[in-house]
């Protein structure tokens, strides 16, 4: 009997493997992509009904593959290989388009929305993060000022100007996620953006740009921070 299982469990493993390799993923539902992708962690094992246990935990594939390790191990049957592989795949897309994106001038808001989004992508809320350029608004740097949205308007100039001057760059974009999902500046963060604008003008670093963002999407807030100061 358990011979019988695992030969079903072998062929089904034959027919979705060759599935992809003849189609690819597009025909696809979300369960059979994970469950594809859970053959590489569970080398025997029936991966579907783990696969639709993850889909109806997180809410889809993408949710999955960018869910925190510690939120997978949570799932029955997912064990530290299983975490670690969706994480690493998740992590590996991210990386590699982050860095074919770097790779272009930021010379349009599209492409910084798309650098930004990609970049925010997996990251828990609350992160404060600054983009750096130089002149030729290529990026030289990014990385995390605080990860608990602290509007400290003068540590954040300080630690800014130290990294531009680290990184050689001139332009610089302040970025935060909302965990809420609501894309409105509250009064802190225009207040932030029209503070930081004026103090790194006076050290001759403009401030191009501060984003809202919450997983695909983002907003500007810099013209309406700096118009309502006027």
């Amino acid at each position: 009997m358990a011979d019988t299982k695992e030969n079903i469990h072998k062929d089904h493993r034959k027919r979705l493997r060759a599935r992809y390799e003849k189609h690819g993923l597009e025909s696809f539902e979300e369960h059979n992509i994970l469950e594809l992708l859970l053959f590489h962690s569970i080398p025997r094992a029936d991966t579907n009904g783990l696969a639709h246990e993850l889909i109806n935990t997180f809410g889809s594939l993408y949710e999955v593959l960018c869910a925190p390790y510690e939120e997978l191990l949570k799932v029955k049957g997912v064990g530290p290989a299983s975490a670690s592989l969706i994480r690493t795949v998740f992590d590996t897309a991210r990386e590699a388009n982050l860095r074919k994106l770097a790779a272009m001038p930021i010379d349009s808001y599209p492409r910084l929305a798309m650098y930004a989004t990609e970049w925010f992508g997996g990251k828990p809320a609350g992160v404060v993060a600054v983009l750096l350029l130089d002149e030729g608004n290529r990026i030289v740097h990014t990385g995390t000022l605080s990860a608990s949205h602290t509007i400290r308007t003068a540590s954040y100039v300080q630690a800014i100007a130290d990294l531009a001057g680290k990184f050689a760059a001139r332009r610089v974009v302040l970025m935060h996620n909302h965990a809420s999902g609501i894309m409105k500046p509250s009064d802190e963060d225009l207040y932030l953006t029209e503070q930081l604008h004026t103090a790194l003008r006076e050290k001759d670093i403009a401030l191009m740009e501060h984003l809202i963002v919450h997983k695909f999407d983002c907003i500007p807030i810099l013209d309406t921070a700096v118009k309502q100061s006027v």
